[in-house]
């Protein structure tokens, strides 16, 4: 592809050989060119998908759009939070033509795969106007549109994307301020039906007894705890978070407790932790505090005894877990702040990457400029070394 060719009209950036170019295009341009590295000729390739998800609510508000603003012979077209099509509203000769030009259910209209255009644009800008020749791809040159996301019920990234098409016709001020009308109160009504989702369902945690089973805890898409009762508060902390959104079960000392998923107008907006009767969890989280650490793997959320940990790593913003059932990824917590927690369990934090379990060291291994590292007792038998601030008080902690 020539490196100063941007645009659906062979213009170079800048100009579409009749005007200047909105900065909002010139972004999207360059995201294509040196993002996603998208040539302007269509796509290949059939459908990705048979559907895509998008709430039922925008669906339906899409096909109420759609009668008043399809007259001229457009199209209103709802894509999911990925970018592929949901649903194509209009004439049946406007969504032929749309069909066409792969603007149907199960097409990828995400930016990074059909370049710039309304639907993916929008659902990166929050909105998008883009006519003629500012698409990125040649086939789309024809078409004129503008998208609205809609955001998602808990937060502002987007769950759907709105958007009304026309092909060689003008689009209407109008139009986009009824677009920005519908998305922007479909984007209130999905937030307010989640909290009263939510909330009917923290009203399901009636106290009980430990070896009753029932729910344990209602947590949000988000990861935060929107409500718990004393047996859920004791095995999961009172400020446990999931970050997992999509989760099968998770175990602690073999027992599972249940996650099941919340779901709202067909998308998931939190998650409902339960335990069956019998459970030794929440028969010893009854009768003493518990401490346990949450760590992700695959599908599920493990929570480990301190014992089990040997090391808490720090890889950027993330932290790791070296368990004795793997390699975990901490569940929202900071190394100053796991630091904390697990002081009173024989951690230590002995380098500004690393928070060691001492009761897990097996050997000393000495280091340059009379340092030393500390050996695990793992599989592996991993090495942590020790940072030469924190040196005297590991030696303290290990009596030295």
């Amino acid at each position: 592809m020539d490196g100063e060719r941007a645009g659906a009209g062979g213009h170079e950036p800048g100009t579409n050989g009749t005007a200047a170019i909105r900065p909002a295009i010139q972004a999207s341009w360059r995201r294509c060119r040196e993002v996603h590295g998208l040539a302007p000729e269509p796509p290949s390739g059939p459908r990705a998908d048979s559907g895509a998800a998008a709430p039922r609510a925008v669906v339906s508000a899409a096909r109420s759009l759609a009668a008043d603003l399809t007259r001229t012979d457009g199209v209103v077209a709802v894509a999911g939070g990925d970018g592929r099509v949901a649903a194509v509203f209009g004439s049946r000769s406007a969504v032929a033509l749309a069909a066409a030009h792969q603007l149907a259910p199960g097409h990828d209209w995400s930016e990074n795969h059909r370049g710039t255009n309304a639907l993916g644009t929008a659902l990166l800008d929050g909105q998008a106007r883009v006519t003629g020749p500012e698409h990125w791809r040649d086939d789309l040159a024809g078409w004129s549109g503008a998208g609205v996301a809609v955001a998602g019920p808990d937060g502002p990234r987007p769950c759907a994307v709105l958007a009304f098409l026309v092909h060689r016709r003008p689009l209407t001020v109008l139009t986009i301020a009824r677009l920005h009308s519908c998305a922007q109160e479909l984007g209130h009504g999905l937030h307010r039906r989640r909290d009263d989702v939510l909330t009917e369902l923290a009203g399901s945690l009636r106290p009980q007894a430990a070896h009753d089973a029932g729910p344990l805890a209602v947590i949000d898409r988000r990861g935060r705890l929107v409500a718990a009762n004393e047996v859920g508060h004791a095995v999961l902390g009172s400020r446990a978070r999931a970050g997992a959104l999509r989760l099968a079960a998770c175990a602690e000392d073999g027992c599972p407790i249940t996650v099941q998923p919340i779901e709202h107008d067909g998308q998931l907006i939190g998650t409902l932790l339960t335990t069956g009767p019998d459970s030794p969890p929440a028969t010893e989280a009854a009768q003493a505090p518990v401490f346990r650490l949450a760590g992700i793997h695959g599908g599920h959320i493990l929570l480990m005894a301190p014992a089990e940990i040997r090391v808490a790593q720090a890889e950027g913003k993330t932290v790791w877990l070296l368990t004795d059932r793997g390699r975990l990824r901490a569940l929202n917590h900071t190394l100053n702040r796991l630091a904390t927690r697990l002081a009173p369990h024989g951690f230590l934090r002995v380098h500004r990457h690393y928070v060691v379990n001492l009761h897990r060291v097996r050997e000393i291994a000495p280091t340059f400029h009379g340092g030393f590292a500390l050996v695990l007792d793992g599989p592996d038998r991993e090495t942590v070394a020790v940072s030469r601030r924190n040196l005297a008080e590991v030696r303290r902690a290990l009596g030295l």
